[in-house]
């Protein structure tokens, strides 16, 4: 038998590790891609109610063309994990950060979605048109809910931490008790005052956007949860 035959291939000793850390850095990417798209998106909610309120339609147009890049990062993040799942084959916790990645790129689409509807609200609103205080403090105390809930499950999922991710949780009580004043308010209004109706519906429809937020905001604290324990996200959760 010819000796060489019997010599170990060098670049075999080599290619594990160059795998690994191919797939590691895959991960890597894959976690910076949905970091940045969800710093993308809480900047459009954190805009979103100074422009409704305000009735600022050139800041408006600008959210509206915002959720185009929004798309394109859910798109590129979706071909990536496809391109993970089928080049590495990951199990386990690897496996679990990347189906994470895409069910929350999926939710912030949705955010940035509403966002977007925010926007059209606002260019739907009489140039003149000013809310009165009541509504005006209900929306701003929605919105700083539920951007503080984003804000915090990105950063659960950021930092895998599975603490900061049930405070998410916990903290999604306060916006639908604030949008049912909302409505409540806006109710009222209207049947004393129906002149304003098409506005205050507008305000509305504003306020459960807001509030849709606030439950895809959950959605991704249970993502980030499942990440960092393993804990399985609720097969009843809000799409």
């Amino acid at each position: 038998m010819d000796s060489a035959a019997l010599q170990p291939v060098a670049a075999d000793a080599k290619a594990v590790p160059h795998t690994l850390s191919a797939f590691e850095q895959s991960l890597n990417q894959l976690s910076k891609q949905i970091l940045a798209m969800g710093d993308h998106v809480a900047g459009m909610v954190s805009d979103s109610a100074s422009i409704f309120l305000g009735r600022d339609s050139g800041r408006a147009k600008t959210l509206i063309h915002s959720d185009l890049k929004a798309d394109e990062q859910k798109d590129a993040i979706i071909a990536h994990t496809i391109d993970v799942l089928a080049r590495h084959q990951p199990v386990a916790a690897d496996l679990r950060l990347v189906l994470a990645v895409e069910h929350i790129a999926s939710d912030l689409e949705r955010i940035a979605d509403h966002a977007k509807n925010i926007g059209k609200r606002t260019l739907a609103l009489p140039k003149d048109f000013a809310f009165d205080a009541t509504t005006n403090d209900l929306i701003l105390r929605l919105h700083d809910a539920v951007l503080s809930m984003l804000r915090e499950a990105m950063a659960a999922f950021g930092e895998r931490s599975a603490s900061r991710a049930h405070d998410v949780g916990r903290m999604d009580t306060l916006p639908d008790a604030v949008y049912d004043d909302l409505f409540h308010a806006v109710i009222a209004k209207i049947q004393t005052g129906p002149s304003d109706a098409a506005a205050d519906v507008h305000a509305l429809f504003v306020g459960k956007s807001l509030e849709r937020i606030g439950d895809h905001a959950t959605n991704i604290a249970e993502e980030a949860r499942f990440v960092a324990r393993g804990d399985v996200p609720s097969a009843t959760r809000p799409t």
